[in-house]
């Protein structure tokens, strides 16, 4: 029997309790014999919950019903007050720590064209970003602020999918914005289109289309170690991307080299001088020099090295 052992009173205070139930009022001495210890403490926790009384040195027993419902009373404002407690302090985590989340989901297309239209005036230094397609610019319209931006200084640095470029008005425009400053790059295969802001914050978006119906995602991520994972991602497809200049052809771009340049990569990967590739082409060394200068500026190539490792990505070779 441990009723009230259940309730928070301890077992030398239920002892005592069962014992005067039993034999009645008792003297403080007649408590005590037997106890293994001070039967202070134990009396008053059963004086505290009203299980006891003292009068005239003599200890008497109260009625359980009474003292037991006053207990159980205590015990449910003690757990409304806890549960009071907890919700106040829930609100406190939400506005302190809490408020850590650095994701917020945008509801449609057109919230993330908002937020895209919003980066040129919040930029303060560097914006780079990568498109699957020319989502920036719907009807190859370079998207507004974008010359201001340049013009204030800051560093533009854009990915585009290959597909962008196969247009060649869509070409002519991105090359408006490289004239104008922006560093531009291109990569066949860009899986999601991404803007990021002075590492301060991105703009995260992709579109699929299932039985003829599209439906896009968007999403704004604060800084954060999501954040810094996509300024990783972005990184590493910098790193592979084909730049473009304002004298970029399409069929530089698009993964269609000429036969002729296929020669030349195919002399240069087989170990070839510069004399013997120009012997063989029927024109001067420098002639060669400066072609070749002009596929690794092309590839984003530093070496001849990088050069032939570039046009095997590119599936030039």
């Amino acid at each position: 029997m441990h009723q009230l052992r259940a309730l928070g009173i301890s077992a030398e205070a239920e002892a005592i309790y069962l014992d005067l139930m039993a034999r009645g009022a008792l003297s403080i001495d007649e408590v005590a014999e037997g106890a293994p210890g001070s039967v202070d403490g134990p009396l008053d926790e059963l004086a505290a919950v009203a299980l006891i009384e003292r009068s005239d040195g003599k200890v008497l027993p109260q009625p359980p019903h009474l003292a037991m419902e006053a207990l159980a009373q205590r015990h449910t404002k003690e757990a409304d007050l806890a549960r009071e407690s907890a919700a106040l302090l829930s609100e406190l985590w939400t506005a302190g720590i809490g408020q850590q989340t650095y994701v917020e989901l945008l509801p449609s297309a057109e919230a993330a064209w908002s937020v895209l239209g919003n980066v040129q005036v919040d930029a303060r230094e560097r914006v780079r970003a990568m498109t699957v397609g020319n989502q920036a610019s719907p009807q190859h319209r370079i998207v507004d602020g974008l010359f201001d931006a340049l013009a204030r200084g800051v560093t533009y640095e854009v990915i585009y999918g290959t597909q962008v470029l196969q247009d060649s008005e869509a070409l002519r425009k991105v090359q408006l914005c490289v004239d104008a400053g922006e560093q531009a790059r291109v990569f066949p295969q860009v899986p999601l289109n991404l803007t990021l802001v002075d590492d301060r914050w991105a703009l995260v978006s992709a579109r699929t289309t299932v039985g003829g119906i599209t439906s896009t995602a968007a999403m704004v991520v604060h800084h954060s170690p999501f954040l810094t994972g996509l300024v990783g991602v972005f990184d590493a497809f910098w790193r592979m991307a084909v730049p473009i200049t304002s004298g970029t052809e399409p069929s530089d771009v698009t993964g269609a080299p000429s036969l002729e340049t296929k020669r030349l990569l195919t002399y240069l990967s087989a170990g070839l001088t510069d004399e013997s590739i120009a012997r063989e082409f029927g024109v001067s060394e420098r002639t060669i020099a400066r072609r070749i200068s002009r596929l690794q500026e092309t590839l984003g190539a530093q070496t001849r090295f990088q050069l032939g490792v570039q046009a095997s990505r590119q599936q030039w070779l």
